[in-house]
């Protein structure tokens, strides 16, 4: 799968954006843009990404016996960088990968995929 690396013809990543798989994430009622927080969940927990959303979906599925699946678009590096947040600058390419990410897994989904005879995970290794 092909993954965009610019917003516009000025602005672009400096490194192609790649599609990664089965990394521990954390969610909060923070949005995390502090260098050494961000070590500190790394360090401890192994946690690779952390946004503000995940946790009330999550608490939904699993108090209503759904399963979940989480796929996050990361748009920056928690306090890697001076001044505004690089979400402002990279947070809609991050979506519309992140959108392409969520077509290619539904692809992916057996016909007639019901939710309640889930089992085995279903990888997109493109």
């Amino acid at each position: 799968m092909e993954l965009l690396q610019c917003v516009n013809s000025s602005l672009c990543l400096p490194e192609r954006p790649k599609l990664v798989v089965g990394l521990k994430a954390a969610t909060a009622d923070i949005f995390v843009d502090n260098a050494a927080y961000r070590n500190f969940l790394y360090d401890t927990f192994g946690v690779s990404s952390s946004d503000m959303e995940s946790s009330a979906v999550a608490m939904t599925c699993v108090s209503n016996g759904y399963p979940i699946i989480v796929i996050r678009g990361l748009s920056d590096l928690a306090g890697a960088q001076t001044g505004h947040n690089a979400v402002r600058k990279f947070g809609s390419l991050a979506a519309t990968n992140t959108a392409k990410a969520v077509l290619e897994f539904i692809k992916k989904l057996p016909p007639n995929y019901n939710h309640k005879s889930y089992g085995e995970p279903i990888m997109i290794n493109d």
